[in-house]
């Protein structure tokens, strides 16, 4: 099996068991590293596996799905920071935690 069919393989079940988790229950898109991860390193493997015979159509979702991905953590991560800050400062964190 070529490198990167293995790679596109991996991608798949990544984001595969991101979106399972999300909507089953188990993960929580605003809350979970584990879903953030998953969609982004899934993401970036597909976007690896369509460079070589290169798929303009899926290159572009997967990078983007990428991008989005690193925004998700990116904002995961300065909830966690606010959420520590508040607590630190005793304030209850639902103060610092994003409104549905």
């Amino acid at each position: 099996m070529p490198f990167y069919q293995l790679v596109s393989i991996i991608g798949s079940v990544l984001l595969l068991t991101a979106y399972g988790g999300l909507q089953i229950g188990v993960l929580n898109a605003r809350t979970s590293y584990l879903y953030q991860f998953f969609n982004l390193f899934g993401a970036a493997c597909l976007t690896y596996s369509v460079i070589e015979p290169f798929n303009s159509g899926v290159f572009i979702t997967e990078s983007v799905w990428t991008i989005f991905s690193v925004i998700g953590l990116v904002k995961l991560f300065g909830i966690r920071r606010d959420n520590r800050q508040a607590a630190a400062l005793g304030e209850p964190s639902e103060a610092v935690r994003p409104t549905d």
